[in-house]
């Protein structure tokens, strides 16, 4: 039976549907990701006084029909615009790929307390700008490891050789999720990662972004592997990341 259900929530995205309406995907820390019609939202902008545009922190009334069913959403009260970021298309960017990646990685109404309260932490940082290349790292790490993917960089998978224990190069299979050492990665298809890359990982992990450098090569290197572990267990590419790439190489 259907219920009245308040909540505050994200918006993550949104879609046209009809002639009129839309369909917004948000994002609460108590029920998680999920999808509500808008009834005359495009026609109206009165209808919910501009609560639905990308990143809003909204205070809603849903209409929750039952399992499988789409929601209707009946009020919206805006609570944080973050209008600031709408101003930089560098940091609309990054919140857009944020917001796109956390989605992704998300089934709807999975748990999603940290998911939230990362990527509300991360829209208050961009109402002061754009984040650094290293920053979007530490966030595609950040994400992995919320969903259960964290890439293992502390050893060998065959034989538990340690990852700092050498120099040189590693490989990281995709299948397995982590890194082999030279000799067991012989005969399979990798993609070669420097010890370097992985001590900017370890930095990452233990010291945030704050208290971590890396040159220009080690951090291509670094986005190239991310990139490719994200889509890898994705099935498919972020369409944010290719947008970011044109717009800023990060």
């Amino acid at each position: 039976m259907p219920r009245f259900v308040r909540t505050e929530a994200i918006v993550l995205s949104r879609r046209d549907l009809g002639e009129s309406d839309r369909i917004i995907q948000f994002l609460s820390r108590e029920r998680g990701k999920f999808s509500a019609v808008a009834p005359a939202a495009r026609k109206s902008r009165r209808r919910f006084g501009g609560c639905l545009e990308l990143f809003c922190y909204t205070r809603l009334r849903v209409v929750d029909k039952g399992p499988n069913r789409l929601q209707r959403l009946e009020e919206a009260v805006l609570i944080d615009g973050h209008d600031k970021i709408k101003t930089d298309l560098v940091a609309i960017g990054h919140a857009g790929y944020v917001s796109e990646l956390i989605a992704a990685f998300l089934g709807e109404e999975d748990e999603a307390e940290s998911s939230f309260d990362l990527l509300s932490a991360t829209l208050h940082c961009l109402d002061q700008g754009p984040l650094s290349t290293v920053s979007l790292r530490l966030l595609e790490l950040s994400v992995l490891s919320l969903a259960g993917f964290a890439p293992h960089l502390g050893s060998c998978l065959a034989c538990g050789t340690e990852s700092l224990a050498g120099e040189g190069m590693w490989a990281y299979d995709h299948s397995r999720g982590g890194i082999l050492c030279t000799s067991c990665a012989s005969g399979h298809e990798n993609q070669n990662i420097p010890v370097e890359v992985q001590c900017f990982f370890r930095s990452l992990r233990q010291q945030g972004s704050e208290g971590t450098s890396v040159d220009p090569q080690c951090m291509h290197l670094a986005r190239s592997l991310l990139a490719k572990i994200i889509d890898s267990y994705l099935g498919k590419p972020l369409k944010s990341r290719e947008f970011l790439r044109k717009l800023a190489g990060v």
